[in-house]
């Protein structure tokens, strides 16, 4: 489900062509020549996220001489927002991962979506997992059927869905507004955060609504991808 593509040239061509880059490992301290330049360049141009790392780390993944430079290429491919949301209607929900980076949680995450009906996956291009093999695997093959979209900016992304009459709910511990109290509204984005740090301020700022799901018992909290099936179950009694 992943293919690992090193060295200058080979790399250049791939961010020139139309493959499904996640990220690009840059060693630290190289020496920035016309062609890595270019790299640079064009990854900014696409918001490929670029990590620079030690050399040690890309020559163990590659295990060949990288030239210093490895990409990280998904065989899953993306979805443009654009492409998507002409084949949504006003029934529609989409769950949006605020900076999940557990390849476990993002599979079985997926795997409730689509279980559940949702109709795409929203995930950051930074400081987030993309589609690896660990994450298929943990999907189930449900990442065969639910789309997935990378966006540069989740809060910025939902100030826009707002313009197109989207619902923006936002699952957060810090509100007094139970998750099955709620009239909910279509079409509808549910937020999901990840379990160390939640929902970011800008994207809690985004939500139309905060919906919390209170404990019977004394652990306080839930494993996300169980939380939001939850509460996306909950939605869907509302349609």
């Amino acid at each position: 489900m992943e293919e690992k593509i090193y060295g200058k040239n080979p790399v250049l061509e791939a961010l020139k062509g139309d493959l499904n880059i996640n990220k690009i490992y840059i060693a630290k301290g190289i020496h920035f020549d016309k062609k890595f330049k270019e790299i640079i360049n064009l990854a900014k141009e696409k918001n490929i996220p670029i990590q620079y790392v030690d050399r040690n780390f890309i020559d163990n993944e590659v295990k060949d001489n990288s030239q210093g430079i490895l990409a990280i290429i998904s065989s899953v491919p993306y979805v443009s927002w654009e492409d998507l949301k002409t084949k949504l209607d006003n029934n529609s929900i989409i769950v949006i991962l605020d900076h999940i980076q557990d390849p476990r949680n993002l599979g079985a995450i997926a795997r409730t979506c689509e279980f559940l009906g949702a109709s795409a996956i929203v995930i950051p291009k930074f400081r987030s997992v993309g589609l690896t093999p660990t994450v298929f695997k943990a999907s189930a093959g449900a990442l065969s059927f639910i789309p997935v979209v990378r966006v540069s900016n989740v809060a910025n992304f939902l100030r826009d869905l707002k313009e197109e009459n989207f619902f923006i709910v936002g699952a957060d511990l810090d509100t007094d507004i139970e998750f099955d109290k709620v009239k909910y509204r279509f079409p509808l984005a549910l937020v999901i955060g990840s379990e160390g740090e939640g929902l970011h301020r800008l994207v809690k700022e985004s939500c139309d609504l905060l919906v919390k799901i209170s404990p019977y018992g004394k652990v306080n909290s839930l494993n996300v991808s169980v939380a939001l099936g939850i509460i996306l179950y909950k939605i869907r009694e509302s349609l």
